[in-house]
Formats: structure tokens, sequence, C-alpha cells
């Protein structure tokens, strides 16, 4: 371990990339984890009303991506509390909000895997089943808002003025606070990411659900359409982000021309996620699009990091 710290230490680019990798991976899977349950309950609903048995293997396919991702994130969560936050004990705050934060992403996981095995059996009671789906989206964005929340404490306790720090200076109020914008991003990032994971997972998946060519073809599509749907959303309100930053530098007169050039180039990189789903979406033959769904997930990922850092920096 000394080696590979040393190594690091050594190649401090290699660290950045290793530190982003790490914040925006796992951030990722948790919000597609959390919104997973909402999309796969949705899907289930269509299967009834389109009457259209491809929604139903969709919602199971999706269902059974959220169950991989909870078990992945809460696996790799316990194992991330034992080896980083042994200064941390249960009685200090830091400590408690990390265990409250594992405790409700465990209860969001059982409430998954309680949806997906019970499929079978809870086949003629939909609503109920829908419901357990749904209740899981639930406790899962629960977890999120707790994880963000404890990971905000954690950056507060190790500001240099932690000790003299308020709950108001942790939590602003002022609405040009960064949080309050990256809190507005969390909802549609809660829709679009469950999508963009399962729109690259119906793909990956049909080596072993063979469901035929027109299942994929048409259910790909639509997780691309949720995605698209749920990033120009996202997109919209950066676009009024960069609109007020923009206002409020000119209004200081610090506004130059390269802040218009960070500025516009901030929108046009994460335009480009929404481009590869529409191309998907309308693709009549969506199997031929892995790479494109790949290129739209790993670009969309990247705005975890800004995402993390607006939410959780003091």
């Amino acid at each position: 371990m000394n080696a590979v710290r040393e190594f690091l230490l050594a190649n401090p680019l290699l660290q950045t990339g290793l530190d982003s990798i790490s914040v925006a991976v796992p951030l990722a899977a948790l919000l597609a984890f959390a919104g997973m349950g909402f999309m796969s309950g949705t899907a289930r609903v269509l299967s009834f009303t389109r009457r259209r048995s491809s929604y139903d293997k969709c919602a199971r396919q999706l269902a059974l991506l959220g169950l991989v991702l909870g078990w992945l994130l809460l696996i790799g969560g316990r194992v991330w509390i034992v080896f980083t936050q042994a200064g941390h004990t249960p009685d200090s705050l830091p400590g408690f909000l990390i265990e409250i934060s594992w405790i409700l992403l465990s209860l969001a996981v059982l409430l998954c895997s309680l949806y997906y095995t019970l499929w079978n059996i809870l086949r003629n009671m939909p609503v109920l089943h829908v419901t357990l789906g749904m209740l899981s989206g639930v406790q899962g964005c629960v977890a999120v808002v707790v994880t963000l929340a404890a990971a905000r404490f954690l950056a507060a306790f190790a500001h240099p003025e932690a000790a003299t720090m308020t709950l108001a200076e942790i939590f602003p109020a002022a609405w040009s606070a960064p949080l309050w914008s990256a809190l507005c991003y969390t909802l549609p990032l809660l829709l679009a990411m469950p999508a963009a994971f399962g729109a690259l997972w119906l793909p990956l998946r049909r080596r072993h659900d063979d469901f035929g060519r027109d299942h994929y073809n048409a259910m790909i599509p639509w997780c691309a359409g949720w995605a698209r749907n749920a990033w120009s959303l996202l997109w919209l309100l950066l676009l009024v982000s960069s609109g007020l930053r923009v206002w409020l530098h000119w209004q200081d007169g610090v506004f130059s021309p390269q802040d218009a050039i960070v500025e516009s180039s901030r929108l046009l990189l994460w335009l480009i996620p929404l481009l590869l789903w529409t191309m998907v979406r309308r693709s009549a033959i969506a199997l031929r699009h892995k790479l494109t769904l790949l290129a739209a997930l790993l670009i969309a990922m990247s705005f975890m990091l800004p995402y993390y850092l607006e939410a959780t920096g003091i």
C-alpha cells in the first residue's frame, strides 16, 4: 500500500484522475439506483395502459439493474466505511451521519430486492407491486439526500474554521450559493441517470434475455427518450444558472471574454449527451448504438464531479 501511495504522489495527474473517478462513478450509480424504482414502476404501469408486454419485460430488466447497483453500492459503501473512516467513531457527528446514510441505503436496497423477488408472486396485484417499486425509489432518494448532507458535513469538519462554523454557514440561505443550484440539478439527475444506465444495460442483457430484436429496438429508444427529456430539464437549469452568473459578474464589472468562453463551453459540453440520446431515440436500429449510449453515459457521469463539488463545497 505504501508503494502505491508513493507512486500516486509521484504522479499527481493520475491521483487527480482516480480521485475524480472515485467521486463520479459511485455518485452516478447512487443516483441511478435511487431513480430506478420510479422508472421501472412507470414501465410496469405502461405495460397495462398501452397493453404491450415489452414494457413489463423492460421493467423487470431495469429492476434487475437497480438490484445490481444497489448491492454493489451497499457492499462498496460498507468497505469504504471500514477502511477510510476509522478516525470517525459512531459517537461523533461525521461517524453518525455516515452510518445513517448506509442504513438508509440498505433499506432502499431491501425494498428493491423485494420488488424484484416478488415479481411473479405479485403479478396479479399490480398496484401493490408498482407501489413497492415506487417506495424503493422514494427511499433511494432519501438515501441520496442524506448522503450528500453527510458529505457536506464531512467537508465542513475538515474546514480550517470548523470549530467556529455554524449550521447557517454550512447550509447557507442565500439563493446565489452553489449548494442550491446543485440541489436544483438533483431531481433531473435522479430521472436521467437511471435511464442513461438502463439504455446501455438493455443491449448488454440481450444474450441473457433474448426477447427479440423488436423488443430492444422499442425499449432502448424509450430509455433514451426518458434520459433525453430529463437531461433537457437539467440543461435548461444550467442555462438559467449560467445566465444568472453572467448577470452577477456583469453587475460587478468583472465579466470578461474569457468568462463568456468558459460559460459557453460548459453549456455546449453538457448538451452533448442530450444530442446523443436524441440520435438513439430517433433510430430504428437502436441496438447498433451501444457506443453512442456509452459515450452519452460517460459524459453524463462526468457531470457528477462539478455537481458534487457544488453540493458539498463549503
